[in-house]
């Protein structure tokens, strides 16, 4: 049933007028691949800038939570164009990314790094950055940047590797 749905789906992502324009290789993949990488820096950047103050890397004078209140619009911004225009590459397409490597191995990163973001990423950057012990916070920003960085690295190699 879920293999016929799946099916189903996949034919009308590539006859489907309505996705005609992101289909268009001159207008339409441009416009949203260069929508994505936006979503992508304004991401990344975020969380670089993050880590790295979790690292006792610069902005040293800003406290950490009030550095991350800051932030975490932005980078919430970020996720959301990240995601929205993604899945809008995608869609044209669904077969080639549903079974290239990369692309698995990036949803999958992607779906541990949200989920480490949200929980351990947040509950440490929200605390005061003196209560944490050393370890932990290399840890916790280590751990983050390894998954972030994976899920560009892997995205980046779905254009390479099938």
């Amino acid at each position: 049933m879920l293999q016929h749905f799946i099916d189903r789906f996949v034919q009308w992502c590539y006859y489907s007028q309505d996705y005609a324009f992101i289909r268009d290789p001159k207008y339409g993949v441009p416009f949203l691949q260069s929508a994505h990488l936006t979503g992508i820096t304004l991401l990344l950047g975020t969380i670089l800038a993050l880590n790295l103050r979790l690292l006792g890397v610069g902005l040293g004078r800003l406290p950490l939570p009030y550095l991350a209140g800051q932030l975490w619009p932005w980078m919430k911004t970020g996720l959301v164009l990240t995601i929205v225009a993604g899945i809008l590459v995608f869609l044209p397409d669904p077969t080639r990314y549903a079974h290239s490597g990369p692309f698995r191995l990036k949803m999958a990163l992607l779906c541990i790094a949200l989920l480490y973001q949200f929980t351990i990423f947040r509950a440490t950057v929200r605390k005061d950055p003196e209560s944490g012990t050393k370890l932990r916070k290399i840890v916790t920003a280590s751990v983050s940047l390894l998954l972030w960085f994976g899920v560009g690295w892997s995205g980046r190699a779905i254009a390479f590797f099938q």
